[in-house]
């Protein structure tokens, strides 16, 4: 009532009452248009009204304010009621609580609704973390028991989704890892290091290798295969001087391959460090006790300019280790005594070597292979099986040198070259040949066995280049019977062949008894 009684006593007593009017609807106005307008209406039709008789201009001011009065109650109520909804609204939007302090929010250090945590800072690595949450394995932050977090859910990346960082032994295989088993173990298919395992690691895997030593050496006790040395494992291991051969433990090696010694090579030479071919059928029969008989290539200076030539061997009889140098054919031979062939560089059917063929042949070794011993074989009429005798040379020599360069002659001429043995044993030049001396032309009482013999004191030539010369007198004149190879009877008195010349009574193998020939097959061996 106090501000309504203000308005009206504002207007003095001269002021008119349209003034006191425009003043109320001033006021009004600043807090509604509309109660202006209301205002301004009634101002108007009280100047408009006809005035009362015996009024005056004093009249048409009190009843302005009468209306003001009237109207300005309203105004004010309204302008109250407006200001404070207003203020309210105002209050409201500035975040204030119901209870007159800000609003909650993360960081303020009180656990909020909603919020697990609220730490009051800015750290995430301790247990409470942006947005009030709890920290937690996956929440992108290391946290305190973390060495990692990458906030997601692969486990073989370089942080597992145990907050842990990958490391070889965790069981899981990471980029860099081959294998992860979990274990620290080095004998099984995964080594401690997260490498597979494997041969030349070092470490023997259980039941797979039997040695590691880690290195690519195979002359130790452990190969590359992580097994011992074998002779069939396809290396060079041990003791072996070539591939799987060689070293006293394993075959011995063939031609061209690696050796320390003759004792590694299948031929016994080993020249230069290399296996060659062997020099003689005797050296191969003493590198290879058991090697059959055969053809076999023989060298006689290894990697010298000598080329190899080939060689029939025998491996198997009188010890071994023969080399057949000359084959006589059992009829219409071509060695007689005077043939060519004993003292000249010569062969005859050099591609067929073997000792059976019933051919003449006459092979490299005769020309080429030195030797210490000469053998005749015969072979017996009946059983066709062969018999020999042989004898150790006064010197090593070839065959060829041997024929050529003994001289043709008798004892007593100090010629010729004689092998010292009993009667008996000379006697079996007959007996191997299936002949006895009951089938000689004369009663022996002189019996000789040699190389190149000839009665150079008669005319009775009974000549012979290998084997065995007979007399009925006790010394070398007037020879009656020959036996052996190139063997030649010629009994005459006449000396009517001059020396070169071959008697029409001749064997070139077997046994002439004066005018009887008895032709056989034979062979003449070195070693």
């Amino acid at each position: 009532m106090g501000g309504l009684c203000a308005l009206i006593g504002c207007a003095d007593d001269t002021g008119t009452s349209s003034e006191a009017s425009t003043g109320a609807a001033t006021t009004s106005g600043s807090a509604s248009s509309g109660l202006a307008s209301t205002t301004a209406a009634s101002a108007e039709s009280s100047s408009s009204a006809t005035p009362t008789e015996g009024s005056g201009s004093d009249s048409q001011t009190m009843t302005s304010p009468t209306t003001t009065a009237t109207t300005g109650p309203d105004t004010v109520s309204d302008t109250s009621t407006d200001t404070l909804l207003d203020t309210t609204t105002t209050a409201t939007d500035s975040g204030a609580s119901s209870s007159g302090g800000p609003d909650p929010i993360c960081g303020d250090g009180n656990v909020d609704p909603g919020e697990e945590c609220d730490d009051a800072n800015a750290d995430n690595t301790d247990t409470c973390v942006d947005g009030c949450k709890n920290a937690s394995c996956g929440d992108g932050f290391v946290g305190p028991g973390e060495a990692c977090d990458d906030a997601n859910d692969v486990d073989d990346d370089a942080c597992g989704n145990d907050c842990a960082l990958s490391s070889c032994g965790d069981g899981k295989l990471q980029p860099g890892e081959e294998c992860d088993d979990n274990n620290k173990d080095d004998t099984d298919a995964c080594l401690g290091t997260c490498v597979k395992a494997s041969c030349g690691d070092g470490f023997v895997q259980m039941n797979v290798e039997a040695c590691d030593d880690g290195n690519a050496s195979e002359a130790d006790q452990c190969t590359t295969l992580c097994k011992a040395p074998a002779c069939d494992d396809g290396l060079q291991s041990g003791k072996e001087t070539d591939l799987d051969c060689g070293g006293g433990d394993c075959p011995k090696c063939e031609v061209d391959q690696a050796c320390v010694a003759p004792s590694d090579c299948k031929t016994g030479a080993c020249d230069v460090d290399t296996c060659v071919f062997s020099a003689s059928c005797k050296a191969l029969k003493l590198a290879q006790p058991n090697a059959p008989d055969g053809v076999y290539d023989l060298d006689l200076d290894g990697k010298g300019p000598t080329p190899p030539f080939k060689a029939y061997c025998d491996m198997t009889t009188d010890g071994g280790g023969w080399a057949l140098a000359i084959r006589f054919a059992p009829t219409n031979g071509q060695f007689n005594f005077y043939s060519p062939h004993w003292t000249m560089v010569s062969l005859v059917n050099e591609n067929v070597p073997g000792p059976a063929d019933p051919s003449d042949g006459k092979f490299p070794a005769y020309n080429l292979l030195p030797g210490g011993e000469i053998r005749g074989c015969m072979q017996h009429p009946i059983t066709k099986a062969y018999a020999c005798k042989f004898y150790t040379l006064p010197a090593t020599k070839t065959l060829l040198d041997i024929f050529t360069n003994t001289p043709v002659g008798s004892d007593i001429a100090m010629k010729g070259l004689y092998f010292v043995e009993a009667q008996a044993e000379k006697l079996k030049w007959l007996t191997i040949q299936g002949r006895t001396v009951a089938e000689a032309s004369v009663a022996p009482n002189y019996v000789a066995v040699g190389i190149n013999i000839d009665d150079d004191q008669s005319c009775y030539d009974a000549r012979v280049r290998f084997g065995l010369v007979l007399n009925n007198e006790a010394n070398i004149v007037t020879l009656n019977d020959a036996a052996g190879f190139g063997a030649q009877a010629y009994f005459t008195a006449a000396c009517d062949l001059a020396p070169g010349v071959d008697s029409g009574w001749r064997t070139p193998c077997g046994f002439q008894a004066g005018a009887t020939s008895y032709n056989t097959a034979g062979h003449i061996w070195i070693r």
